[in-house]
C-alpha cells in the first residue's frame, strides 16, 4: 500500500485555488497589497523551544500563554517576552485557557492522550499568576543532589550489611537517573499543591468553550477517557468556580464527546457526540432540553450569537441548524464528501451566516440563512502539484479553524497541511495569506525553529 508523509507533501504542495471567494456580482477576491506573504516577513515572532499543543489570549489581551512539553509559558503582548514559566503539571499540557474576565487566571489540562507523554492520571489546574509567581521550582542541580545522596546512601547501607548484590557504576547511574525522575515528579507536583485541581479533561476540541460568559461555570469531562465504543458512559460536570465544586451532571452520552459550549446568553449548553446525537441543555437546572440526531458520527456545533439557533455537523456530510425555542429544523445541507470532516464552524456576529471549514482540498463554504445556500466557497487546487499529491490530499488539507472577526467584516481560517493563515475582506472582496514557502516548514522543523508569529493586525471595520 503506498504511503506519504507530512514531510514530503509540505516539499510537495504548491498553492492554488480551484475555486475562490467572490464579490456579490461574481468578480473573484483579488490579493490585498503585499499579498501573500510569507513565514520570515512576520513583523514579530516567539522562538519557542518546541512545537506548542494549544495557546490562549488573556481577557484583556496583556498576556499569551502557550503549552510547551508538561510547562506553561506566558508572554507579555507588548514586548513578546516571558513573563513566567508554570510548572506543575507532569505530562504534556494538552489544553490552555484564560479566564474570559481576570486576565491572571488560568486553566490548564493534561489528558494524557499521547503515548510519549509521562504516564499521569489526567488533571485540571487552575492558575492565578500573580500568586504562582511566588513559589520557585526546586534547582535541578539540587534535585540531581538529592538524587546521588540517596544512592551513594543506598551503597553503603548495602555494603554495611554485607549484602550479596552491591550495584556497579553502570547500576548506580541508572538508580540516579530514576530516583531523579521521581524527586523532580514530587518537587513539580508541591509547586501546585494549593491549587484547585480537578481529576478530568477539559474538552477543547474542534473550537468548543471551556468557560461560560463571565467565567462562573466551567464544562469537562471527568476522569480517564472511557474506550469509544457506543456502549460507556459519557458524563459532563459542569464546574462552580466561585463554590469551587460540581454543580450539575449532564448524563446521556454513550461515546465520545467532540464539542462542548455555552451558548452566548449562558442560559443553554451544548454537546456534540460520536453517539449519533447533538444534546441541549439549560445551563441552571441541567435539564435536557433537546435531543438531535444523525447517521454517523458528529463533529462540531455552535450557538448562533442571539442564542436561538444551534448548528452542527456530523460524519455524513451534512449540517443542520436548528430553533432552540421548538427544536424545529431551520435548515439542513449536505454538501458532499468533503463534508463527512467538517469539524469547525462559526456564525457570523449578525447571525445571517454560517462559516463551516472541512477537508477535501481545503473546502469552506459560507451558508445564509435566511436564503439556505451557499454564499461563498472556497476550495483548493493540485494543478501545480507532482502527480502523485491529488491522491492525499484528502489527508492532509483541512480547514481547521475559521472564525469571524470581531465585527463580521473579515474571515479568518487556517489550512492544516499547508499550513497557511488566510484572511477574506467581505467588504471589499480582498484577501491576505500568511504561509511558509514550499519544503520550509520541514526544514525549520528539522532545525527546531518552532515559532509564534506575530503580524500586524488589519482594522476591522
Amino acid at each position: 500500500m503506498p504511503s506519504y508523509s507530512s514531510e514530503q507533501f509540505r516539499k510537495d504542495w504548491v498553492y492554488s485555488c480551484d475555486q475562490d471567494f467572490q464579490s456579490t456580482d461574481g468578480r473573484p477576491a483579488t490579493w490585498a497589497p503585499g499579498q501573500p506573504t510569507y513565514w520570515g516577513n512576520e513583523d514579530a515572532k516567539i522562538p519557542l523551544p518546541t512545537t506548542p499543543a494549544d495557546s490562549s489570549l488573556n481577557a484583556d489581551g496583556s498576556l499569551i500563554a502557550v503549552a510547551l512539553e508538561h510547562d506553561i509559558q506566558v508572554y507579555t503582548t507588548s514586548d513578546l517576552k516571558l513573563l513566567q514559566v508554570l510548572k506543575g503539571h507532569v505530562s504534556r499540557v494538552d489544553a490552555v485557557r484564560f479566564h474570559p474576565k481576570i486576565p491572571f487566571a488560568l486553566v490548564t489540562c493534561a489528558m494524557n492522550y499521547h503515548a510519549r507523554s509521562v504516564k499521569a492520571e489526567p488533571v485540571i489546574i487552575f492558575w492565578d499568576l500573580d500568586e504562582q509567581r511566588l513559589r520557585k521550582p526546586d534547582p535541578k542541580v539540587l534535585v540531581q543532589n538529592l538524587a546521588r545522596r540517596a544512592v551513594q546512601g543506598l551503597v553503603s547501607g548495602l555494603q554495611d550489611s554485607q549484602s550479596v548484590w552491591i550495584p556497579d557504576k553502570t547500576e548506580q547511574t541508572d538508580l540516579a537517573r530514576d530516583l531523579e525522575r521521581s524527586i523532580g515528579t514530587m518537587s513539580t507536583k508541591a509547586l501546585v499543591r494549593d491549587n484547585r485541581r480537578i481529576f478530568g479533561r477539559l474538552a477543547t476540541s474542534f473550537g468548543g468553550h471551556v468557560f461560560n460568559r463571565d467565567g462562573t461555570s466551567i464544562v469537562y469531562l471527568p476522569g480517564e477517557r472511557p474506550s469509544s465504543k457506543g456502549v460507556n458512559k459519557w458524563d459532563i460536570y459542569v464546574w462552580d468556580t466561585a463554590k469551587a465544586e460540581n454543580r450539575l451532571t449532564l448524563e446521556g452520552h454513550t461515546d465520545a464527546i467532540t464539542w462542548i459550549g455555552f451558548s452566548p446568553d449562558d442560559k443553554l449548553i451544548g454537546s456534540v457526540c460520536w453517539d449519533q446525537t447533538f444534546r441541549i441543555w439549560i445551563h441552571e437546572t441541567g435539564t435536557l432540553l433537546h435531543t438531535f440526531r444523525s447517521n454517523q458520527q458528529n463533529w462540531t456545533g455552535g450557538f448562533s450569537p442571539d442564542s436561538r439557533y444551534f448548528a452542527g455537523t456530523s460524519g455524513e456530510g451534512r449540517f443542520w441548524i436548528w430553533d432552540m425555542l421548538d427544536g424545529s429544523d431551520v435548515a439542513t445541507h449536505d454538501f458532499g464528501p468533503s463534508g463527512r470532516w467538517c469539524r469547525t464552524l462559526d456564525w457570523s456576529p449578525d447571525g445571517r451566516q454560517l462559516v463551516l471549514g472541512g477537508r477535501g482540498l481545503g473546502r469552506l463554504i459560507v451558508f445564509d440563512i435566511e436564503d439556505k445556500r451557499i454564499v461563498q466557497e472556497r476550495s483548493l487546487s493540485t494543478k501545480n502539484c507532482p502527480e502523485n499529491l491529488p491522491r492525499f490530499t484528502r489527508d492532509f488539507l483541512e480547514v481547521s479553524s475559521v472564525r469571524y472577526l470581531p465585527g463580521g467584516r473579515k474571515i479568518a481560517f487556517q489550512t492544516s497541511g499547508d499550513n497557511g493563515l488566510e484572511v477574506y475582506d467581505r467588504v471589499d472582496n480582498s484577501k491576505w495569506r500568511f504561509a511558509p514557502r514550499a519544503g520550509i516548514d520541514s526544514i525549520s522543523r528539522r532545525r527546531g525553529d518552532t515559532t509564534l508569529g506575530i503580524t500586524p493586525r488589519e482594522g476591522d471595520q
